[in-house]
């Protein structure tokens, strides 16, 4: 429960701090919108925003699996907003899993695993005029993961997995300045030492920026 605590304290810190950068609006664009969706990457005059006025940082909650394993990690993001349509960006992971086993006289015991890595990503606004702000979404993830879940008397060692994901991801924008990201993804390459990351080769992730 203490590994838990710490993972949202870190995951209410960084999302404390959302997002940010320069996103002006066009007005003939917001007209033809209906005067909701702003620019992203231009200025009014139609030249493009500098590149600092484009990132966006933030975060969030990832790896969530609900049941036995139980995860749960944070990833902190850097986001660029490389055009009015297409996001690029990289990422930090961190996921904590805990899976309970009984032994014959039912007691319970409770190993653990802590992984982390890296990833990048690419989202590109699918159908804007039908359904703004969904994104097909697609990325590479490189996870260092424990061979075996501590606690249980052996040896542990580390494997680097590496995971494409693909899926989309709904952005709600709060303001001006940063957006509520949902994404459903799956992993290519689930396999059975897959678990230990991900309890399901499906990912839900919850992130801001």
């Amino acid at each position: 429960m203490r590994h838990i605590g710490k993972l949202l304290l870190l995951t209410s810190l960084l999302t404390s701090s959302l997002a940010f950068g320069q996103i002006t609006a066009d007005p003939e664009e917001r007209g033809e919108r209906g005067a909701q969706d702003p620019l992203r990457s231009r200025t009014p005059e139609g030249n493009p925003l500098p590149f600092m006025q484009r990132l966006r940082f933030g975060g969030g909650i990832s790896g969530l699996s609900i049941g036995n394993p139980f995860s749960i990690g944070v990833s902190p993001v850097v986001a660029y907003q490389a055009s009015e349509r297409a996001v690029l960006g990289v990422g930090v992971n961190y996921v904590y899993t805990r899976l309970k086993l009984y032994d014959s006289a039912g007691q319970r015991y409770n190993f653990t695993a802590n992984q982390y890595g890296g990833r990048v990503f690419g989202m590109y606004e699918i159908v804007p005029k039908i359904i703004p702000n969904l994104y097909a979404h697609g990325e590479l993830e490189s996870i260092s993961v424990q061979d075996n879940y501590s606690g249980a008397g052996l040896p542990v060692n580390r494997t680097w997995i590496a995971s494409p994901l693909v899926g989309v991801t709904y952005s709600q924008r709060i303001g001006r300045l940063a957006g509520i990201n949902l994404s459903a993804l799956y992993n290519l390459n689930y396999t059975t030492s897959s678990t230990q990351v991900y309890g399901s080769p499906w990912v839900l992730r919850i992130s801001f920026f």
